[in-house]
């Protein structure tokens, strides 16, 4: 092989390992050319020192231009990568958000980008932006990943309810199966056959309501900074759609909102709080109470911290946090005297679609009014929740 040829292999090699096989044939040459220094006529056949240096350069840049070669196909890969939920947990998309709220436009390149890859568009698939190409998806100006939990973490430790509710993501009308009645299991003798058993299936059919709340800020309030401001509309939109989203949980009468918990259901009354819970607790079906937790109102909260025994004591300063049966918690969004009790992964809370937030400026008002929005439904299990009421049965007549 003469040196145009090897030059050309050297030149045309694509990986690290033609490139081995290449010097080992390289050095078999200088092997070869010692044994035919006395044939002047294979001198060309001869690779000189200066030669072989020229060589092992070019080497080092085919080197050198496979590992480039391996590190943009690296690069690609990461980019592939990219998802709408990544852009949507990024830093970048969190300060773009806020940014295009206040009606900003100083983005930086990655902001810009970030911002691109979740704005409306009629797309039905997800699309990242390059530096070249603007991105595309078919949601909307989503809340960033970490200020949506932060209104939910301020929505759950508001209303415990809500908080422990059984939550499903789903994108349209479902129906969800539950078990209505089944027939217990039955002891054997060996080698006896087993019955079928009796299970009567029914399904919760949860569909899609509209929820929408508005803040409003004007002109002046909102000359603030971007963390202040993020910190400021998460506060709000979270206290006005929690504060719905909690109501219909419990309360809801499933017209354009979700069915709630206690919806239809006729109070236990008892003037003792105590005697109530215990109450509200007995009136559900021996399978209801598995996991039944109980649920009070402030009123009912405040009856038992302030209760005084004989001796002029107060056993419950702290609280009443659990008994034999079941935990307590209050739940702010309960009506005054209100007892709520049993498993709250026996009702379904659906989010259809996820808060979005737009922004309708008012120029002659000097205001701006954000609109926070999403679709959700939910229902209970039937006999799955009782309801009590630390009070008098207002249907009973008083003497």
């Amino acid at each position: 092989m003469n040196k145009e040829e090897l030059e050309k292999r050297i030149m045309g090699a694509k990986t690290v390992e033609e490139l081995a096989e290449i010097r080992s044939e390289v050095e078999a040459s200088k092997v070869e050319t010692k044994t035919a220094e006395e044939k002047p006529e294979k001198k060309e056949q001869r690779i000189d020192i200066v030669e072989e240096r020229s060589l092992v350069s070019q080497n080092n840049e085919v080197e050198k231009r496979d590992f480039v070669k391996v590190d943009n196909i690296k690069e690609d890969k990461m980019k592939e990568k990219r998802t709408l939920d990544t852009v949507l947990a990024s830093k970048e998309y969190r300060t773009a958000w806020a940014k295009k709220l206040m009606g900003r436009t100083d983005f930086t390149d990655e902001e810009s980008r970030a911002l691109n890859d979740a704005i409306t568009t009629t797309s039905t698939e997800f699309v990242a932006s390059t530096e070249s190409t603007q991105g595309q998806n078919n949601g909307g100006l989503f809340i960033p990943t970490a200020v949506r939990l932060d209104m939910l973490k301020i929505i759950d430790e508001t209303s415990p309810f809500l908080r422990d509710v059984r939550k499903l993501a789903v994108a349209g009308n479902i129906e969800f199966p539950y078990l209505d009645a089944s027939s217990d299991a039955e002891w054997y003798a060996e080698l006896e056959e087993t019955k079928n058993g009796d299970e009567e299936y029914k399904t919760l059919t949860l569909y899609g309501y509209e929820l929408a709340k508005q803040v409003v800020i004007t002109w002046k309030l909102e000359i603030m900074a971007v963390e202040e401001f993020i910190k400021f509309i998460t506060e709000t939109l979270a206290m006005k759609v929690g504060r719905a989203k909690a109501t219909a949980v419990i309360y809801g009468n499933g017209i354009k909102k979700p069915t709630g918990a206690l919806h239809d259901l006729k109070a236990v009354y008892g003037k003792d709080p105590i005697a109530a819970m215990i109450a509200n607790y007995k009136n559900l079906s021996s399978e209801m109470r598995i996991g039944a937790k109980c649920y009070i109102s402030a009123s009912v909260a405040t009856d038992i911290v302030g209760y005084q025994d004989n001796n002029g004591n107060y056993p419950y300063l702290t609280g009443l946090k659990q008994t034999a049966l079941f935990d307590i918690e209050m739940d702010p969004f309960l009506v005054d005297g209100d007892i709520l009790t049993g498993n709250p992964l026996n009702y379904i809370l659906n989010t259809v679609e996820q808060v979005s937030i737009q922004r309708e400026t008012k120029v002659t008002q000097r205001k701006n009014i954000y609109s926070a929005y999403g679709i959700y439904d939910g229902k209970p299990y039937p006999g799955a929740f009782s309801l009590a009421n630390v009070g008098t049965d207002p249907t009973i007549p008083t003497e």
